[in-house]
């Protein structure tokens, strides 16, 4: 699988969460935010809903984007019209604060079937409302640590020892998927 870092992603933990999200055997699959949804036509997953309060810039042809609130219980209903039903996977990039984050999961979480996850969970923003929630759900952290990929995430920036004060993907399983 070949990512390129114009998907607004860590390229290694984005790497992950595809494997991971194929391996699940994902058919369906919901992004709060745009930019990096159609990669995960990539591993099989058929139907990809875009949602976010701005237009739909990337990944035009494999996914279908509605410009929409995330937090908004009519743009669900209509997510789920979309799609024909509850999606497999829900990835929250949308608003990285907090009380945002902890919206998005409160809607998304009750209809996703396998899983939710989470992008910039090492952000200071979001921190609070990752670890709150990663306690009390089965989770995993997902956070590269090479020098490389933080240079060119971070656009040229320098990380002498490969973290940088953002990024990192967290997922939320589903108890009974």
């Amino acid at each position: 699988m070949k990512l390129h870092a114009g998907c607004n992603q860590r390229i290694p933990e984005y790497h992950s969460w595809v494997s991971l999200v194929g391996g699940m055997r994902a058919k369906s699959y919901v992004e709060l935010g745009c930019g990096s949804a159609h990669f995960m036509s990539l591993v099989g997953v058929e139907r990809i809903v875009t949602v976010d309060l701005l237009p739909n810039g990337l990944g035009e042809g494999t996914s279908t984007h509605l410009q929409a609130d995330s937090h908004d219980p009519s743009t669900l209903s209509r997510v789920l019209e979309m799609l024909g039903g509850p999606p497999d996977v829900v990835f929250i990039d949308a608003d990285h604060e907090s009380p945002a984050v902890l919206a998005d999961f409160a809607l998304w979480y009750p209809v996703a079937r396998l899983a939710v996850g989470f992008h910039d969970i090492r952000m200071p923003s979001v921190i609070p409302a990752w670890e709150d929630l990663a306690l009390r759900y089965p989770s995993v952290e997902i956070v590269a640590r090479d020098i490389v990929s933080a240079n060119v995430w971070q656009h040229g920036g320098h990380s002498p020892d490969g973290r940088v004060g953002c990024g990192g993907i967290g997922v939320i399983f589903k108890e009974d998927a």
